[in-house]
């Protein structure tokens, strides 16, 4: 994905230093952060010698997913903060413009970065954005477009879209084999509590499976996460998890099986990451004689407690 970032990073190298206004700092203030984008989940317990039926393997899949998105927002977003050290080039009363500047990675392209700003009638600004790229005499197209609402993106909401799409066909997409093809679209909001985020990936990325991600985060650690992963044999687990600070929790399991048939379960797991419930209404059938969740040895499935959330 440095593809989408190497366009911009020629700010940082192309414009010179110049003076901040308290105007200047508002907009870029409400650019998104990659901190107010980050999946917080808890960090695991020292390495458990859990009994039957063992670990939770779905809760295990949670941090790869957590960590993959978390790179993924580092690497949207370090474009945004190089443009945080650059001085505008044009103002006007409710706008900024950054460049048009060449893109030294890619001759023959320009990059610039617009930002307007409107109020409500409560008085509340919104915010603008624009990272748009064009090869040279032609029409400039956005890469990143987004908004955001509040003063300053450590408490407001906003939402943003990385296009792919437009970055292949302007030739600006420097590894056309892993990056998405189409549109990533993320919303977060951090006016309350808790803080979500949403990312919607139309293509595989890595690790993380083409899907509509969801997280939500308490000030007291406890929190929820939606996230799928695929396993060897390409069938998708779609998991919705409760979690606490301490790593305790509870997740409903969908398993697609195919595109016409898909199966569930739900798991409960300890601070130690220990299975201790399991609901499995498949155990014991000639299909899955250990559950679909293959924890239930003969059809037994384990019986205990599950954290309240």
């Amino acid at each position: 994905m440095r593809s989408g970032i190497s366009g911009v990073i020629v700010l940082a190298v192309l414009a010179g230093c110049g003076t901040w206004s308290n105007e200047d700092i508002a907009f870029v203030e409400a650019l998104p952060t990659s901190q107010a984008l980050k999946v917080a989940l808890p960090d695991p317990a020292a390495q458990a010698l859990c009994a039957p039926p063992g670990s939770s393997e779905v809760w295990a899949w949670a941090k790869p997913a957590g960590d993959g998105i978390n790179a993924l927002v580092d690497l949207l977003l370090s474009f945004v903060d190089v443009v945080k050290s650059v001085t505008p080039s044009g103002r006007a009363a409710d706008a900024r413009t950054w460049g048009p500047f060449d893109d030294q990675k890619h001759p023959g392209k320009e990059v610039r970065v617009r930002m307007t700003r409107t109020r409500d009638s409560d008085g509340v600004p919104t915010y603008a954005y624009w990272f748009e790229a064009r090869p040279k005499g032609g029409e400039f197209q956005a890469i990143l477009e987004g908004s955001f609402r509040g003063e300053s993106a450590r408490a407001g909401r906003g939402e943003f879209a990385l296009r792919f799409d437009t970055l292949r066909a302007l030739g600006m997409d420097d590894h056309p084999d892993t990056d998405p093809t189409g549109v990533l679209a993320v919303q977060y909001d951090k006016t309350g509590d808790p803080r979500t985020v949403g990312l919607d990936i139309q293509s595989k990325t890595g690790s993380l499976a083409a899907f509509d991600y969801g997280f939500a985060g308490y000030a007291s650690g406890n929190g929820f996460f939606r996230y799928a992963f695929t396993n060897e044999q390409q069938q998708q687990y779609v998991v919705d998890a409760h979690f606490g600070a301490a790593g305790e929790g509870r997740a409903d399991v969908t398993v697609v099986l195919s595109s016409t048939w898909s199966l569930g379960f739900s798991e409960c797991w300890d601070a130690a990451g220990c299975v201790t419930d399991v609901k499995d209404p498949n155990a014991g059938t000639l299909l899955f004689p250990d559950g679909l969740s293959k924890l239930c040895q003969g059809g037994q499935c384990p019986s205990g407690a599950c954290p309240a959330f």
